[in-house]
């Protein structure tokens, strides 16, 4: 948790980040073949700022923040804040001997949400607060080609292509009595998945239609998840704080509509119907998993803090409409924290801003010739707050940043994944319900 104070914030630095997502916006693109598995691949949506930790956030809490995974975190927020994120991304396909290399870029919206403290206790300290917003829950988005010859027949091309992805819509509260804050989140799980199929047979002489099968699947599901943190005071300007969240697992409402035709690709490359052979549509159930994260920090408020976190959560139990999808239980291990030089500094705008760093690592979803990718990544950034009009604003206005370095995939992968991510997320915040103290 951390006082806010009034100051101001280096403009180049933030000319130099709008024009860094500009030019990622307009070169904008993304094919991760892995995305092909499952519902796609797992987006570790996270506040910016536990981002930058390496993603602590079973015991993370700020009174400008919205940590939308542990819904007791609300009971801790001292403003009406906006939480708003977006992501840049630079990913890097390679093979094991990197003769073959594909590279990507994208710009992600990463979350939206809304908190509002409620109620103070007899100290003035806040005890109850709401949040509510969106986030995403994964991504799909591939596109890859593959040729070869079949023997008595011809030259064989297949397109595989791949798009869409889930997000959660929720709505939370959280409540501390004495040291202990525990909070639920309710909501919705939402979206699409479309995967279609190419298949055609380049010929010099004879021309041959491209056979297409796509699917076009629809997930809604009703969700709810729980968390607690508990404090217990060391000195008067130490504590350990013990967070837990959890999610039960269910099934979710699936609408799939399938569509196998012959085709043929306009100069844009897209598919324009020739002749139609199935149109069907049938309803089903995905079965999604539960899981749980529990961690534990160690915190000088307004100083310091650093912690360590684990969760897992059980995909091996995904289905999609009744058939299981092969996945691999997920764990990971995440490490990390903050400092602030001198937060009541007046001469250095620098000793005032918060310095996060973080480590991560565990294994993806996703199996590979029997086995299950490993994932690790390496977290930095910091919180930069930005100067108030005047001295009688109630606005205090925030801009975190997280920058991310990963991999995906180990030796044993034909292919590997590296990434680089730069995080960016507005915290605009204010002070509602004052009374009036002069007419």
């Amino acid at each position: 948790m951390r006082f806010v104070r009034s100051m101001y914030s280096p403009a180049g630095l933030w000319m130099v980040l709008g024009g860094f997502f500009v030019c990622l916006a307009g070169h904008a693109q993304v094919n991760s073949p892995y995305s092909r598995f499952g519902i796609g691949d797992l987006y570790y949506s996270r506040n910016v700022a536990s981002k930058g930790m390496g993603g602590l956030a079973a015991t993370f809490k700020e009174i400008q923040s919205v940590n939308f995974i542990n819904p007791a975190s609300y009971a801790s927020l001292g403003f009406v804040t906006m939480d708003v994120g977006i992501e840049g991304e630079f990913r890097t396909l390679s093979d094991q001997e990197k003769a073959n290399r594909y590279e990507s870029a994208n710009l992600i919206f990463n979350y939206l949400t809304l908190g509002v403290p409620l109620a103070k206790d007899k100290k003035g300290f806040n005890k109850w607060g709401m949040a509510f917003g969106i986030r995403p829950m994964s991504r799909v988005r591939y596109d890859i080609e593959t040729s070869g010859r079949v023997n008595g027949i011809d030259t064989v091309k297949n397109e595989f292509r791949g798009s869409g992805g889930l997000y959660r819509g929720f709505l939370g509260m959280g409540y501390r009595i004495g040291k202990l804050s525990f909070g639920i989140n309710a909501g919705y799980v939402f979206g699409q998945k479309e995967v279609s199929t190419y298949r055609s047979f380049p010929n010099d002489s004879v021309f041959y239609y491209t056979g297409s099968n796509n699917q076009r699947t629809s997930i809604t599901m009703f969700f709810m998840d729980g968390g607690i943190q508990y404090e217990v005071p060391l000195s008067k300007n130490s504590l350990i704080r013990i967070g837990a969240m959890g999610y039960l697992g269910g099934d979710a409402n699936g609408q799939r509509e399938q569509l196998v035709q012959t085709v043929f690709f306009d100069a844009f490359g897209q598919p324009d119907s020739v002749d139609v052979v199935l149109r069907a549509s049938s309803k089903g159930t995905y079965s999604l998993p539960a899981g749980y994260h529990a961690g534990i920090a160690y915190e000088n408020p307004n100083k310091f803090m650093f912690g360590g976190e684990y969760e897992t959560s059980a995909w091996s139990k995904l289905t999609d409409f009744g058939l299981n999808m092969g996945m691999r239980d997920v764990e990971m291990l995440r490490l990390g924290g903050y400092w602030i030089p001198d937060v009541n500094s007046n001469r250095s705008y620098w000793k005032q801003v918060i310095y996060r760093a973080g480590f991560f690592t565990g294994r993806d979803y996703v199996q590979v010739n029997g086995r299950q990718l490993p994932v690790w990544g390496i977290t930095f950034g910091g919180g930069f707050p930005i100067r108030r009009y005047n001295n009688y604003s109630t606005q205090f206005n925030t801009i975190n940043l997280a920058f991310e370095y990963g991999r995906r995939g180990g030796t044993e992968s034909p292919y590997f994944e590296r990434y680089f991510r730069v995080n960016v997320g507005l915290a605009l915040s204010d002070i509602w319900f004052i009374k009036r103290q002069y007419d």
